[in-house]
């Protein structure tokens, strides 16, 4: 390498290629997903005000799910304090792969969007802003250096993107009108100016840190340490080593789930009432937010992440060698999921129940198609089908091989991206329904197969027992017999989409199977 730099960007393409693509693709399974649900439903209409909302809502939630990866990728700057290279220089390289990854995978997004759906969504503007977007959140990380004033700096600046976001698509407080189309001169000078000061605002953090100055701390960490956290020892023992283990896993990974939640609720709210203030779409948004839950699948890397390190997913020789047998450590594992999954269906769901009874009772319930078309469903759903995805990704990094990981995702992203376009180029429109309805019908049968061949191939290994098993086909069996009386009742609904919902129903028990599996094969490398 003729120069730091180069070698910087050598390091950052060559060694985080795996995460970038994982997190790529991640970023861009949901949108396909429910745009294809869309075009089946009816069609897609792009100047429809849904339409306008969700990629609205999509844009930002690309540059969050890519930006992870982008940012965790490089690594902090503090590693590179010893180096023969100016803070500034530092800094800009470390800013500017940033900005040019995060602008070509928004780019590359958009591009294929519009391409399998014909929607007309602007290229350059959100391009450009989820460039400059990166700039300001380094700026605000690198400056507070994980201090008590990082989720301050990082609220104040995500806070001010997304407003000036919004008022390209219409007024700042009030739903979208219309699409970024045309991005003007001074749109673009003032990114321009954005990134400039966020290139200023880090270089000054990053000097200082690099002159070992700190902050001025309020003492909130200290006190919070006092309040929530305090000593673990207080005469008593742990009776088990799982207890201990649980402890410790519920310590270090399971509030990150709920956390996200609430403060996705919070954020949301402050919104409505400073700008919207209608209940209608408040009420709205909840049934969003419920179904939104699903969505955040990627928290299952948090969980996942069994290394030595928050960036390894491979178990680490101390964890490894922790007086638990797999099977143990794989159910203490699911046990912190399940219980971080439980708390954050119940901060969603417990406002969600009050407000429903609120307008209930005040006759004002508003009709939402996606209530009328799921009917009771729509609660359980909310809760397995949040619990399914979360539970999916962490058996999936429970196996610590990142290229595996990455082959999952990336045939997953392949599949759904094939089917599309197969359905939509090459099949006459009066084919399209049938051929879904057969994807849907060997999908189901492939994740019953699957889940069956998991729990048949943990017990031959003894990692499970024949309680277990009998527990899992229990729980199988009383959600497929609601499933099955739910399509008697509505026996207009199509039955591949029911024969799917049964196996998918499979998946809720799959990782009492799964996730041994995974961690005996992460643990016996």
């Amino acid at each position: 390498m003729r120069s730091v730099p180069v070698a910087m960007t050598w390091e950052m393409l060559s060694g985080g290629r795996w995460s970038l693509l994982t997190f790529a693709l991640g970023a861009n399974v949901m949108p396909l997903f429910l745009l294809s649900a869309l075009r089946l439903d009816g069609g897609v209409d792009p100047m429809d005000p849904s339409m306008l909302t969700m990629h609205l809502v999509l844009v930002q939630m690309n540059m969050f799910i890519f930006g992870m990866a982008m940012m965790d990728t490089p690594g902090q700057p503090a590693r590179l304090f010893a180096l023969p290279i100016s803070t500034s220089a530092i800094v800009g390289w470390q800013m500017l792969l940033g900005m040019v990854l995060m602008a070509l995978e928004t780019l590359a997004s958009t591009a294929c969007l519009n391409a399998m759906f014909g929607l007309g969504w602007p290229l350059w503007g959100p391009a450009l802003f989820a460039a400059a977007g990166v700039s300001g959140i380094q700026a605000a990380l690198w400056t507070t250096d994980k201090s008590a004033w990082s989720p301050f700096a990082i609220v104040a600046v995500s806070i001010g993107f997304g407003l000036w976001l919004k008022s390209r698509f219409g007024p700042t407080f009030s739903m979208p009108t219309h699409l970024w189309i045309e991005l003007t001169p001074v749109e673009v000078l003032m990114l321009l100016l954005v990134v400039g000061l966020s290139y200023f605002a880090a270089v000054v953090g990053v000097a200082r840190r690099r002159c070992g100055e700190l902050l001025p701390s309020l003492g909130i960490i200290a006190w919070i340490g006092r309040v929530f956290d305090p000593p673990a020892y207080n005469g008593s023992r742990f009776a088990t080593p799982a207890e201990a283990q649980f402890w410790f896993e519920w310590r270090n990974k399971g509030w990150a789930l709920p956390a996200i939640v609430l403060f996705g609720m919070t954020s949301g709210l402050i919104i409505w009432a400073i700008s919207i203030r209608d209940r209608t779409q408040l009420f709205e948004a909840l049934v969003g937010g419920g179904a939104m839950l699903s969505a955040i699948g990627f928290t299952g890397f948090l969980l996942g992440n069994f290394g030595n390190s928050d960036s390894a997913f491979e178990m680490g020789h101390f964890l490894a060698t922790r007086p638990l047998n797999t099977t143990e450590m794989s159910r203490v594992f699911l046990k912190v999921l399940a219980k971080s999954v439980l708390l954050a269906w119940g901060i969603w769901a417990i406002p969600f129940v009050l407000f429903s009874a609120y307008l209930f009772a005040n006759g004002e319930f508003p009709d939402v198609e996606l209530l009328r078309n799921l009917g009771w469903w729509y609660f359980p759903v909310t809760l397995l089908g949040c619990w399914i995805v979360l539970s999916a990704f962490a058996s999936v990094a429970m196996t610590g091989r990142t290229l595996f990981l990455v082959q999952i995702i990336f045939g997953v992203f392949a599949f759904s991206l094939g089917e599309t376009m197969f359905s939509k180029y090459a099949l006459p429109r009066e084919a399209r329904l049938p051929f879904e309805r057969g994807v849907w019908l060997a999908i189901g049968v492939a994740l019953a197969l699957g889940t069956a061949w998991a729990f048949v191939a943990a017990r031959r290994r003894g990692l499970i027992g024949s309680p277990t098993v009998a527990g899992a086909l229990s729980v199988w069996g009383v959600l497929s017999g609601l499933i099955a009386l739910d399509w008697v009742l509505h026996p207009a609904r199509p039955l591949p989409l029911g024969v799917l919902a049964v196996c998918a129903a499979a998946l809720v028990v799959a990782p009492l199977a799964t996730a041994p599996l995974a961690l005996a094969w992460n643990r016996n490398r």
